[in-house]
């Protein structure tokens, strides 16, 4: 039986079976997932538990992989891999580390990955080692519909223009500041980059929303109180539940998502404060993001 690709979401998500990913993988298997990838911008794998050596290999086939600025959290047995924990090393629960992606609501930390990089990620292969007994989820939207969306004006407003994207230096939202707590003081002044506000996708040119809530400061050549009210007015946009899809983990899932424009993504801190969420993460390089801009 080959590859089987089944949706899962409106606008986004699928399940991929038919492989085994803790294996190396075919050149056609691996065209067949970028494919997918592209139609549906998220992709699960169930049920296939992975080491580090075995994620990082199996992430390896669709790019080259990079460590995450946050070194600390680098896994020791390959940097390219991140630990995603919400416990200290005493086991207790660490709001710092439990925010890394992860919100109690979903429209404070929507973002894609390395959106505060001058090159942000291609995808992110997120895998569950322990899990809560309810509550964790990940949670997707689909910033291609939220732009497909707008009203026409919005459009016009909004071509062209450019934003200011900051991991360690931000101070718009608090929750990022937090998470970004660990950074070393280089890590931190090298986390401030331009992007545009509308982004087109770089192979299939479809335009979306790239600003986003957790890493978003400004909007440049804008007052402090326009800018904020055009972000804010975006915020709530891509945060509508019609654009959403939500995934359930169990362990042994592997996700694989989309960050070159598309699609955003928060994790919610909803579950039990005294039960363990573990994964661990690569990211795969991606390419400088261009902008979309209207006729």
């Amino acid at each position: 039986m080959g590859i089987t690709v089944t949706p899962l979401g409106k606008y986004l998500g699928a399940e991929v079976n038919g492989i085994d990913i803790c294996t190396p993988l075919a050149p056609d298997d691996v065209a067949t997932i970028e494919q997918a990838f592209l139609d549906c911008q998220v992709l699960r794998f169930r049920g296939q538990h992975l080491t580090v050596p075995e994620l990082a290999a199996f992430s390896a086939h669709f790019g080259d992989l990079q460590p995450h600025v946050q070194r600390k959290f680098q896994h020791p047995e390959d940097p390219n891999v991140v630990e995603m924990r919400n416990y200290d090393d005493d086991g207790n629960f660490d709001l710092a580390a439990a925010s890394r992606g992860s919100m109690e609501r979903l429209r404070d930390g929507w973002h894609s990955d390395l959106s505060y990089d001058s090159v942000p990620a291609k995808a992110t292969l997120l895998h569950a080692l322990k899990i809560p007994d309810r509550g964790g989820n990940t949670v997707f939207t689909s910033t291609h519909a939220a732009y497909d969306s707008l009203p026409d004006a919005m459009k016009k407003r909004l071509s062209g223009l450019r934003a200011e994207f900051s991991y360690g230096g931000n101070t718009r939202n608090k929750f990022t500041n937090l998470a970004a707590n660990s950074l070393d003081k280089a890590s931190r002044e090298s986390t401030t980059v331009i992007h545009p506000v509308v982004c087109a996708h770089p192979l299939t040119g479809r335009p979306a929303i790239y600003v986003n809530p957790l890493i978003t400061v400004r909007i440049l050549e804008m007052g402090e109180a326009e800018s904020d009210a055009l972000l804010d007015e975006l915020y709530d946009w891509i945060d509508r539940p019609e654009f959403q899809w939500e995934h359930e983990w169990r362990l042994g899932d592997t996700l694989m998502w989309e960050n070159r424009g598309g699609s955003m993504h928060c994790g919610r801190i909803d579950y039990p404060r005294d039960q363990h969420r573990h994964m661990i993460r690569t990211t795969v390089s991606g390419q400088p993001i261009e902008a979309h801009v209207t006729a």
